[in-house]
Order: structure tokens, then sequence, then C-alpha cells
């Protein structure tokens, strides 16, 4: 597992997949055992998934097929927790989600079980047509009189993206609405933008918003 980024096992002998690409199909067999030996290796257990993208408001089936002996059961969990409502799971393992919505956009991670063993993996659902995702991973480096703002994207909605930086100084008053910041477009295809001309001995608040061709995503924070 070392091996493979992101491949981890759990303390109850699952194995924890991060990413659902090419590397994560495949055959599973579990090897139990303790100071007296063990019995041998389970049943072959076979996971298949792959990435999917789908249309905001429409129906989106995701499979999640096992096998094993005795035959696993099959679980979904949202990683993050949000989007997880309305989410149901088929008796063929299979997520379905209908309508689909922005917010079940993200990381899934389906579990199969039985007696034996346990495997975990993950897949992303791409949800298309909205408005963009807020960004993640804010950094602000203070310079003289100037900071660097840097982030990374979140998700498109299928659109192209681009992005602004609002800036407030901190003051000893009720927090300041968002219209009434000061805001700066970012050069398209840029992930970093310099604030200049700030004041000495004042500190300040930065946001990222991301627009596209359906409307302005939530504010970072």
């Amino acid at each position: 597992l070392s091996q493979l980024p992101g491949w981890s096992m759990r303390p109850d002998g699952s194995i924890v997949v991060a990413t659902g690409n090419d590397d994560a199909l495949g055959v599973y067999t579990c090897t139990p055992y303790n100071s007296y030996g063990t019995a041998g290796e389970s049943r072959p257990t076979r996971v298949l998934l792959k990435e999917v993208f789908q249309e905001v408001g429409r129906e989106l089936v995701v499979p999640c097929s096992a096998r094993g002996d005795p035959p696993p059961a099959v679980s979904w969990v949202k990683v993050g927790g949000a989007g997880q409502s309305g989410a149901q799971v088929e008796g063929n393992g299979s997520l379905v989600l209908r309508p689909l919505s922005k917010e079940q956009h993200g990381l899934w991670e389906c579990r199969a079980t039985n007696q034996v063993a346990s495997v975990t993996t993950a897949t992303t659902v791409h949800v298309l047509g909205t408005s963009p995702h807020a960004v993640t991973n804010v950094s602000v480096s203070p310079l003289l009189l100037a900071a660097n703002i840097s982030w990374e994207p979140g998700f498109d909605g299928g659109y192209f993206q681009r992005f602004s930086v609002w800036y407030t100084p901190l003051v000893k008053q009720p927090p300041r609405a968002h219209h009434d910041w000061v805001s700066l477009s970012v050069p398209v295809g840029s992930q970093h933008l310099l604030v200049e001309n700030l004041q000495p001995d004042t500190s300040y608040q930065f946001s990222v918003l991301a627009q596209n061709k359906l409307g302005s995503g939530p504010f970072s924070q």
C-alpha cells in the first residue's frame, strides 16, 4: 500500500482508496492472521467503479459491484456529509441520485463488506450546469503595504470560471457586507493576485469569489 499514494489501511483491516482511478479497479483478497497463524486468504472480492459526470436535475446511477463469499453488502457515503440527503442505494449496490443537486457534487465512497473483508473505494461525482463551487486553501502572504493572495479553484460547474479578490479593513465596528468591500478582478488563468496600496498598521480580511455564466459561487471562508 505504501507504493500507492492515497491508499491506506484502517485499524479494522479495511482498505481505503483515496481516488477511484484505474489503479483501484480489480480483484482484492484479505488474509487475516494472528500469533497462531492464518486460515488462509478470503475469497476474491471484485470492485468496479469509475468517475462520473451528469447534468444537475437529472438522474444519476453510479454502479458499485462487488462479489465475494459470502456475498458482500454495499453501502455509500458522501465524504464531508453535505449532499447525502436524497441518496438511495439499490439492491445491486448502485448509488441513485434523483434529482441530482449541486450539493451532491464531490467525493463518494463505496464500501463492500462481508464477514471476511471490507473494501472501500471512492469516486468523484461531477455535477454539470451549476454555478461554481467555492475556492479552497486560500493563502495570504503579507508584504510591505501589500498582500499576495493565492487559492485553489473549486469545480467550475462545467463552464469557464473567473475570479475576483475582495478585501476590507478590520475595524472595531459591525462586520461589513460584501457589497461594501473593495473587489479586484483576477487575470484569466491566474490563481493568485497581488493586492497593493494597503494602509500601514491595518489588518485586512480577504475573500475570493468564483463566477461563471450561471452566476456566482459562495465567497471563500
